[in-house]
């Protein structure tokens, strides 16, 4: 997978079902020791990390999708501004991220997400049934 070709294969990820295809289809697009880090979340080395934060994120919103905006590419840098939309507990979620990857040899080395996690945060506050799988997303 080349950088030009990463917002496509994003976006057609983030369309599949959550998570056992979406991590099938995005793993082996991801370095064995990639790095990820995103908001509420500890950051995550390799695949069994990365994969646990993604089961942990579905769990508290088993319907997110992505859809990308915009996208900007500078050489092995991609940047994808989404807007992320899905339920959590009975409420409709929505924010805008921005993940920054790094592709080196056809796969994604580094991804940094970049959101203002308040609308999530509100969502959960209201919605105590949810503080326990928030908690165990932050382990």
């Amino acid at each position: 997978m080349t950088p030009d070709e990463l917002p496509k294969v994003f976006a057609h990820g983030w369309a599949l079902p959550k998570p056992e295809a979406f991590l099938d289809y995005f793993l082996p697009r991801i370095a064995p020791d990639a790095v990820f880090t995103q908001p509420m979340f500890p950051r995550a080395i390799g695949h069994q990390q990365i994969a646990h934060t993604f089961w942990q994120l579905f769990a508290l919103v088993p319907n997110l999708t992505a859809v990308p905006v915009r996208t900007a590419i500078d050489h092995d840098t991609v940047f994808i501004e989404s807007t992320c939309v899905g339920t959590l507990a009975r409420r409709r979620v929505q924010f805008m991220v921005c993940d920054r990857f790094e592709v080196r040899e056809g796969r994604i080395v580094e991804r940094h997400s970049y959101s203002d996690p308040l609308p999530l945060l509100l969502a959960v506050l209201r919605q105590p049934s949810t503080w326990p799988l928030v908690l165990k997303a932050r382990t």
